[in-house]
């Protein structure tokens, strides 16, 4: 019984806090210079993010790209001579 009417007085708080929510005016497209640096700050983080993952992705396709490649030579005739075979 106590969680139900922990959830019905959360349900009620959610209510009543729907029609009291709005947004800033910067959200809302206000004038001014706020509204332009605003953006401007939105672009240039979704700027640096694109970076650090485009970074990530390389560095990730370069790993792999190096576990396909063959053995030197001096490695493959140490295995060889060691009597490691592993396919």
């Amino acid at each position: 019984m106590k969680t139900f009417t922990q959830t019905c007085a959360v349900l009620a708080m959610w209510v009543g806090f729907v029609h009291s929510a709005s947004a800033c005016t910067v959200c809302m497209g206000g004038d001014g210079t706020v509204g332009e640096a605003a953006n401007g700050a939105i672009f240039v983080m979704l700027g640096v993010l694109a970076t650090v993952l485009g970074f990530i992705s390389v560095v990730g396709f370069l790993i792999v790209r190096k576990g396909q490649m063959p053995l030197p030579p001096h490695a493959e005739l140490v295995r060889s001579l060691a009597g490691i075979n592993i396919d």
